[in-house]
């Protein structure tokens, strides 16, 4: 589906973060420079490994993960010692990998799939995928793993283990791969679904971003001042949050705004009652 990369299928995104590391050999003697508002789980995977840095310090790391906020590609002409976390980003079947120009790519199932697991570490040479692939093999994890993953959504102790032990895995057991198959069955079905939902709300999209055409994002933020209570009664638990704007000299910063979903749990039906009840203009 995308001759321009080398695959390696790994339990999340997390733990494929974990899998580059440990083939790159980094250790807490490394610094790794990260994002703007990492999530903990991303701090976590790294810091097993090696030392963060965050703000101007992450730009002189040994090593960057470019996080494309949302699925949308903020920064470009990347050096080559770059991971692009691209998690949310559904890509077209064709579409060529690394838009940043880093190593790797790091796509999450779950997030563009709504698979239960699954995480796809695209390497830019067939060697160093083939190395990970191994490394992945003489992990544990498997299906015990993924019966914690499905048990976490009803027990708060077994997600903390999960949470903290996924970064971790390794190969995935026949139950999680039948999954993963089977969603990506649907792959041209999902992007054409989400490519609709684009085109109806883009007139209302800020300015700031690019309308995306081969690489769609899981959500469209927009600026509004709606009240924070407004959106919780509505379902957007979420809130606002912060948008990382990065300009063509690569300089960013950060803007408020609402994320709306726009992604494979959400219908068409939905997403625009939803705007219609937040009156989006």
């Amino acid at each position: 589906m995308f001759p321009s990369g080398y695959p390696v299928l790994c339990s999340s995104g997390r733990s494929a973060l974990s899998l580059v590391l440990q083939n790159l050999k980094m250790t807490r003697s490394n610094t790794i420079g990260l994002f703007p508002y990492a999530s903990h789980c991303v701090i976590d995977a790294v810091s097993r490994n090696c030392t963060p840095l965050f703000g101007k310090d992450s730009i002189n790391a040994d090593l960057r993960i470019v996080n494309h906020q949302w699925g949308f590609v903020q920064e470009k002409d990347l050096n080559s010692n770059t991971i692009e976390d691209c998690v949310d980003t559904l890509c077209k079947s064709g579409t060529d990998l690394f838009p940043g120009g880093g190593s790797f790519e790091i796509w999450s199932l779950p997030k563009i799939l709504g698979s239960s697991c699954g995480g796809i570490l695209w390497c830019k040479d067939e060697k160093t995928a083939s190395e990970i692939r191994n490394l992945r093999n003489k992990r544990n994890g498997g299906l015990l793993q993924w019966i914690l993953r499905l048990l976490s959504h009803r027990s708060k102790i077994i997600y903390y283990y999960w949470n903290g032990a996924e970064c971790n895995g390794g190969m995935l057991s026949r139950f999680q791969t039948g999954e993963i198959l089977h969603a990506i069955k649907k792959w041209a079905l999902i992007f054409e679904d989400r490519k609709i939902k684009i085109n109806n709300l883009w007139h209302l999209a800020p300015k700031f971003i690019q309308k995306p055409t081969n690489r769609l994002p899981s959500v469209i933020p927009f600026m509004t001042d709606i009240e924070e209570t407004k959106l919780i009664n509505l379902g957007l638990l979420s809130g606002y949050r912060k948008f990382n704007i990065v300009d063509k000299h690569n300089i960013s910063r950060l803007v408020d705004v609402l994320p709306i979903p726009i992604h494979q749990d959400i219908t068409q039906l939905e997403l625009l009652y939803l705007i219609n009840k937040l009156n989006l203009r």
